[in-house]
């Protein structure tokens, strides 16, 4: 099994720990601050299996740090990461700021294009933004992590090549919408995620999420698609290991 999105604090040795001692045998570390991408730097060389993507979160477009930018292109070229992100399009949290998230996610698309690495889209209420902006910068290899979008929005995501990315969330009873879209999400297009430590899966909602309860999400996911764990465990390897070239 693999987390594909979380990020990793000061803990993560026992947070790792953990992980593998469920059948996590790959943790996708998630860098959107300098900080973070000192620490990833050095989690990796200790835990080869926890490779870093880094990017600039759309909430921080506004008050993004001097050469932070600069340093993600660094990564990037010298393929220290695995995956550009995360980055996109957030009307929840950061409102007043979507022209400088417009300008950051560009950057974020051309980068990743131009080195063919993954893509990492976070979207929070700007989906339809998300989908106008997208169709006229296109992506080509992304991923849509934490989908929490309308059925609508998932078609034109399928249709468009992304990879649809499922939290946590998809366990919670009320996540009716989202859990039709994963029941029919193709295996060839589909991931999971905990985005720890955030969003914990049942029995944990509410709770810090870590890479651990992983195995919670793909057996709900197994039970919406209607088929073994091991098939949904082998589809979500193999989707990870062509994004993230593991």
């Amino acid at each position: 099994m693999i987390d594909t999105h979380c990020h990793l604090g000061d803990d993560y040795k026992e947070v790792l720990q953990r992980a593998f001692s469920k059948g996590v045998h790959h943790v996708i570390n998630i860098c959107i601050h300098p900080s973070d991408i000192e620490r990833g730097q050095k989690i990796v060389k200790e835990f080869p299996s926890a490779p870093m993507v880094a990017g600039i979160h759309p909430c921080h477009a506004h008050e993004v740090e001097a050469n932070h930018f600069e340093q993600i292109v660094r990564l990037a070229e010298e393929k220290k990461i695995v995956a550009i992100g995360e980055t996109g399009l957030d009307l929840h949290h950061s409102k007043d700021h979507l022209e400088i998230q417009k300008e950051f996610f560009k950057k974020h698309i051309e980068l990743a294009n131009d080195l063919d690495l993954a893509l990492s889209i976070h979207c929070r209420n700007a989906y339809n933004e998300l989908k106008e902006f997208v169709e006229k910068y296109p992506i080509k290899r992304g991923i849509l992590h934490c989908f929490a979008g309308p059925k609508e929005i998932a078609r034109w995501a399928l249709d468009a090549g992304f990879t649809l990315s499922f939290s946590g969330v998809v366990t919670f009873k009320n996540a009716i919408e989202m859990q039709m879209i994963a029941s029919t999400t193709p295996l060839s297009q589909l991931l999971v995620e905990t985005d720890a430590p955030w969003l914990a899966p049942e029995p944990f909602r509410g709770k810090t999420n870590e890479p651990s309860y992983i195995p919670y999400i793909v057996d709900k996911v197994a039970a919406l698609q209607k088929k073994p764990v091991q098939v949904i465990q082998e589809a979500i390897y193999r989707n990870a290991q062509e994004l993230f070239r593991l």
